[in-house]
């Protein structure tokens, strides 16, 4: 069969299967698109002195916007574990009787969360009346004085008494938020803000609330965590308003105006401490978080076919894995185009592809410096191995151990310097560095340093394309969510594969010589 047979059933296939997917499936754009996952960890370590104790916390619960997946928890026996519904929250407890010093609570769940952003009708009035249900968020209470002289007449002094929702709403915003933000320990009412101009993330929000509610708008709090990789203290606060029966999120501390960003967690709503215990136990507490990339459920549910994300799912392999498998033979046409195409010289077809994928977790620039601080130790136990006299093989395992060294210790000195990024280079697999190590050890070794940093540029100038094209978000999408388009690659390939023309570079190299010819 002739190459261009091949080339075309290479192309229609494809074709055939994503336009089958598009207009009979109806797959659409957000199907293809990842969703991060979070899984937060909450550690709550306190003596129990061998008394009762008892200590609860909020777990967040599936809304609308935010899907909380499997929970588990881990404490000791002399503690018994239970939850219970306080109206749209969800509490819960762990007691007992005769609880050791040094315990260690441990609450684990998965969530996912989308941003939320409202449009507020600029012509909407504030009712002169509500439903009993939402008048009880009218209301004064122990730190949200509404009704104390002081925050009507701030109301009042700030213009936020008269006009529509929206003008009030603002007036009450730009206010609040443009209090001087500082941490306080403790509870930090709306008087006490209004009083020092200043306050937390709490007091800024019953500030807020407190000032709505005297203007006639129903608002209460919402607590819950700032979703960031890494382990943390700090909780927040920010504030519902309703509006035409809908509850618009406020948050005046991080200046959110109508809306809530995919990175907040609801953990309760309401005027509430996060955690209440027994006292004078030396609780202590802190969250840790870390997140993954996994496909929607829309997405598990409409890429039935061909469906390859669920097969990661199903083997609890990550998302990130699946997406590095899909691109590396897109990787690869990269590296096949600037050897055969534009004719730059390279360790190799697949390594720059392998080295842009590693690259990944690092970042091209650290990635790139990564390379060279491994490659450079190469150079300096090639020396001072040289001299030994030993064979290729033994010379080889030699210099693996030189690469996983220097990873480890480069680690170790940018991890102390702060700079994380390079820090990361272990995620570099190991295979890649030593295979790297040893083409460009080879190529020192046969060609001579003059074509090793030859071959050297070519590889980092190939990587950088390679970095670029795989790392595309509009690539990743096509290629994930239509993985036979794959066969394009394979198209493109033998097609490249029967290329005789002259390289680019070697054009370059010998313009004058074919202007002459001409």
């Amino acid at each position: 069969m002739k190459s261009w047979v091949i080339i075309a059933l290479l192309i229609a296939i494809p074709a055939s299967l994503v336009c089958y997917k598009v207009f009979w499936l109806h797959y659409e754009v957000a199907d293809v698109l990842p969703q991060k996952e979070y899984t937060i960890t909450t550690r709550m370590t306190f003596d129990g002195h061998t008394d009762a104790t008892r200590a609860r916390t909020f777990v967040p619960v599936t809304d609308e916007r935010q899907i909380i997946g499997f929970q588990e928890q881990q404490a000791p026996v002399a503690m018994r574990f239970s939850t219970e519904d306080e109206g749209q929250n969800r509490v819960a407890i762990w007691s007992g009787t005769a609880v050791p010093d040094q315990t260690t609570i441990v609450h684990t769940f998965t969530a996912q969360t989308i941003g939320l952003k409202y449009v507020v009708d600029p012509l909407l009035k504030v009712p002169a009346s509500y439903e009993s249900a939402l008048r009880v968020h009218l209301q004064p209470s122990e730190y949200v004085q509404v009704d104390a002289p002081e925050i009507v007449a701030l109301a009042t002094k700030i213009g936020a008494n008269t006009g529509t929702a929206l003008e009030r709403l603002t007036k009450i915003y730009d206010f609040t938020m443009g209090l001087e933000t500082r941490a306080f320990k403790g509870t930090t009412d709306a008087l006490t803000a209004a009083r020092l101009g200043e306050a937390s993330c709490n007091g800024k929000s019953r500030l807020f609330v407190a000032l709505a509610r005297s203007v006639g708008l129903p608002a209460r709090l919402v607590g819950g965590l700032i979703l960031a990789e890494g382990k943390k203290r700090t909780s927040h606060q920010w504030v519902e308003v309703n509006l035409g029966g809908h509850w618009v999120p406020f948050c005046p501390t991080n200046g959110h105006f109508a809306e809530l960003p995919a990175n907040y967690l609801v953990f309760y709503r309401g005027d509430e401490a996060l955690f209440k215990h027994t006292s004078d136990i030396n609780f202590d507490y802190d969250f840790s978080t870390v997140s993954k990339l996994v496909p929607s459920e829309r997405a598990r549910e409409t890429l039935s076919a061909f469906n390859v994300w669920d097969l990661f799912a199903r083997l609890k392999l990550p998302f990130s894995l699946l997406r590095t498998v899909l691109m590396l033979p897109i990787g690869a046409l990269v590296v096949v185009l600037f050897r055969n195409v534009i004719g730059v010289p390279t360790f190799g077809t697949f390594l720059p592809a392998l080295i842009a994928a590693a690259a990944g977790a690092t970042g091209v620039l650290w990635g790139l410096v990564s390379l060279l601080i491994v490659l450079l130790a190469v150079v300096i136990a090639r020396r001072a191995t040289e001299r030994l006299g030993l064979l290729h093989s033994p010379t080889l395992a030699i210099l693996l151990v030189v690469v996983v060294l220097t990873m480890i210790g480069t680690s170790f000195v940018a991890e102390r310097a702060g700079l994380l990024d390079l820090a990361k280079i272990s995620y570099f697999p190991i295979a890649v560095m030593a295979i790297a190590s040893e083409r460009f050890y080879l190529a020192l070794v046969e060609k001579g340093k003059g074509e090793a940093a030859k071959q050297l540029t070519g590889t980092l100038i190939v990587v950088l394309g390679c970095y670029i094209v795989m790392n595309s978000l509009a690539v990743q999408m096509i290629v994930s969510g239509f993985p036979e388009v794959l066969l394009f690659a394979v198209a493109a390939n033998i097609y490249i594969g029967r290329w005789v023309g002259v390289r680019m570079l070697e054009m370059w190299r010998f313009r004058h010589l074919m202007g002459s010819a001409t």
